[in-house]
């Protein structure tokens, strides 16, 4: 059988683990160049043995605000036949799939069609930290969340099981992920469909998506109940760095600044380190973060602290043009 669902998980045979589309790109840009890209099969066993290759498109490249480029997502391969018990196969024809539900409400059907256009969505978010446990970076039994280091919880239906039922909610603990699937809504969506979606906090609750993400210059000194954004530029400081919001907060600058021991301590720095350098070509870069600002013992204007390096996410903005690079 052929898929026909939006594939937001895929089995990487180099790392054998299960990966979403931005732990992947993580894990890639953090191998030492040069890189060979991975191999990926289904999250389904039995359509592993029928070599079901998965494509994972733009993960080796970093995030990116440009019309141009797509964003990373993962694609079947539409030669590739799935298992009838596959979690990515959908009965049906596209448009029951569209027709509301039994017992669903009119704007339950909108919300669900809404999710059918995206690459994926995040239904559950904990924004608390966790520590890794030994071997934590292989998959478990599986489930709808990934963790930043590929790791999986939650429930997963059985290879044998029917997938007609609807899948449960999908949480994860990777601020990443959050913005990529935030950004994909924003972009993906009309304003009406956008302002219907909502995104269970955990230990907060259901709130209005666009709500849970705030504007640097919304932001309060202390404690921040959501994710902080905004454009700015980054200077390197060997192998830590600083980057700063071109908006104010009350007039005072916003900084953040990461010392070359915590950057040395992150797992991903490579990654990171590699963004931060193309960051030099481009116009701006955003950070969404979920920091907390704290007035600057010197008094020279404001900090944005960030625990653990898991609490923040760039995202490169266009290219200089030539008189901004001469």
């Amino acid at each position: 059988m052929k898929t026909t669902k939006r594939i937001t998980r895929a089995y990487c045979v180099e790392l054998e683990k299960e990966l979403t589309i931005v732990a992947a790109r993580r894990e890639y840009l953090s191998l030492e160049p040069p890189r060979a890209r991975f191999t990926f099969l289904c999250t389904n066993e039995e359509c592993r043995k029928l070599d079901a290759k998965i494509t994972g498109v733009n993960y080796d490249l970093n995030p990116q605000e440009t019309p141009i480029l797509q964003a990373a997502h993962f694609r079947a391969n539409p030669k590739d036949e799935h298992c009838s018990t596959c979690e990515w196969i959908e009965h049906g024809s596209s448009g029951d799939l569209d027709r509301s539900r039994p017992g669903e409400t009119e704007e339950e059907a909108k919300v669900r069609q809404a999710k059918r256009k995206l690459d994926d969505y995040i239904d559950i978010f904990d924004p608390n930290l966790k520590e890794k446990k030994p071997g934590g970076d292989r998959p478990g039994k599986g489930g709808d969340e990934i963790d930043g280091d590929g790791q999986g919880r939650g429930v997963r239906r059985a290879s044998g099981e029917s997938n007609d039922k609807p899948r449960g909610p999908t949480k994860t603990t990777d601020l990443e992920r959050l913005v990529e699937s935030y950004r994909n809504a924003k972009s993906e969506l009309s304003k009406e469909e956008f302002d219907l979606l909502t995104l269970q906090v955990s230990g907060y609750g259901v709130i209005p998506l666009h709500s849970y993400f705030r504007h640097i210059t919304a932001a309060n000194i202390g404690e921040n109940s959501g994710v902080l954004f905004g454009g700015g530029t980054i200077k390197r400081y060997g192998a830590g760095f600083s980057f700063s919001f071109y908006d104010p907060v009350g007039e005072k600058r916003v900084s953040l600044y990461v010392p070359a021991d915590q950057m040395n301590a992150y797992r991903f720095r490579r990654y990171l380190t590699e963004l931060i350098i193309q960051a030099e070509e481009v116009r701006y870069v955003t950070l969404y973060t979920l920091g907390y600002l704290e007035e600057n013992p010197q008094g020279k204007g404001i900090d944005l602290k960030v625990e653990d390096l898991r609490q923040i996410a760039f995202v490169l903005g266009p290219p200089k043009t030539i008189t901004e690079t001469s």
